[in-house]
């Protein structure tokens, strides 16, 4: 009977996974997140032997794998998460004002393993965020602030905006993550520049001053990438600045920035990211004594190993929990099981 039982458990798994696939891929988060916060046929959490868990800011994690930022933008989930076998959750990008986004559609699948997004950082705002944390049970959660989404919000407002943001949130979770590849003027120019991002972080630090908030850690872009000879560049001089700052952690990376000839400017996610998010994370790991999170292109555990031998403690996914040949409710699972973590 138990047999049969798991049989129509993965049948129906699988059946929902190549169902949602059916169904624009926006349409189908927002059903898998309805789906999640029912906790429907959630295998519970996934917890690894004492001396194989990543400990984080302190905080021992189940295992070393975490749904990233973008898939919970609310604080609705973060419990639901960690019953479907995450060691972690990145809730955001939260903005203090938030927003409706672009027009749909703004999510578009290029194939199995590359998704492009230009939402525009849709989501509530940050004082209805924070009060859905207050009440989230789990501890393991980082909370990602990013700028609210409008050109006309430059300068000292932008920083401005961010601050509101963490004065509301940086109090929850394991770490308060900025993501600081976000445009943030008409130019499409982002905190990434030394100079803003110098100004941002002393303004976040005068703001932490004296508080026993979570670590700060900072979301880098792609667009570094070691590999090439100015990115290699950008990224000595971003970390200088963030390593002065005294800034707690980096996550390798946000999205790739494209502009597609069909479906226009926006962010790659998946495949496309993987090989620099590794590059960037194994350059940071191989230079500073500071937690590196990867984050992108995780759809096996080879994926999620690339990232751990790199000298990150953990990393984080989306696409594949959705769209990879592992996805589905039990995604996690099946991913951990998969292989043994490397010492």
């Amino acid at each position: 009977m138990f047999r049969m039982a798991n049989a129509f458990k993965n049948l129906f798994d699988r059946g929902a996974y190549f169902s949602l696939r059916l169904i624009p891929p926006e349409a189908a988060h927002d059903l898998g997140k309805w789906a999640m916060r029912r906790r429907l046929l959630a295998p519970g959490p996934y917890v690894m032997e004492e001396k194989s868990r990543p400990v984080l800011f302190g905080n021992q994690l189940p295992n070393p794998l975490g749904l990233a930022a973008g898939f919970d933008k609310n604080a609705e989930i973060v419990d639901a998460a960690i019953d479907y076998g995450f060691g972690f959750v990145e809730v955001g990008s939260v903005t203090f004002r938030g927003g409706s986004g672009n027009p749909k559609p703004r999510m578009f699948r290029l194939d199995d393993q590359t998704l492009m997004n230009r939402m525009g950082l849709n989501g509530d705002a940050a004082e209805i965020v924070a009060a859905r944390l207050a009440v989230v049970r789990s501890p393991l959660f980082g909370v990602n602030i990013a700028k609210t989404h409008s050109p006309d919000i430059l300068g000292d407002a932008a920083i401005a905006d961010i601050l509101g943001s963490y004065r509301l949130l940086a109090r929850f979770g394991m770490y308060t993550a900025i993501n600081v590849s976000c445009p943030n003027t008409k130019e499409g120019r982002t905190f990434e520049d030394p100079g803003p991002l110098a100004e941002l972080l002393a303004a976040l630090n005068q703001a932490r001053a004296g508080t026993s908030n979570p670590p700060l850690v900072v979301k880098l872009s792609p667009v570094l990438d070691p590999l090439e000879e100015t990115g290699a560049q950008r990224l000595e001089q971003v970390l200088n600045v963030c390593e002065s700052a005294m800034v707690n952690g980096y996550i390798c990376c946000n999205t790739q920035p494209i502009d597609h000839p069909k479906f226009g400017r926006g962010g790659l996610s998946g495949n496309a990211v993987r090989p620099k998010a590794q590059r960037m994370a194994e350059f940071i790991a191989g230079r500073l004594s500071r937690p590196v999170i990867g984050c992108g292109g995780i759809y096996n555990r080879q994926h999620l190993d690339g990232y751990l031998q790199r000298g990150c403690i953990a990393a984080q996914v989306y696409n594949g929990f959705v769209r990879g040949p592992l996805a589905g409710v039990r995604f996690a699972h099946r991913l951990l099981q998969s292989g043994i973590r490397p010492k």
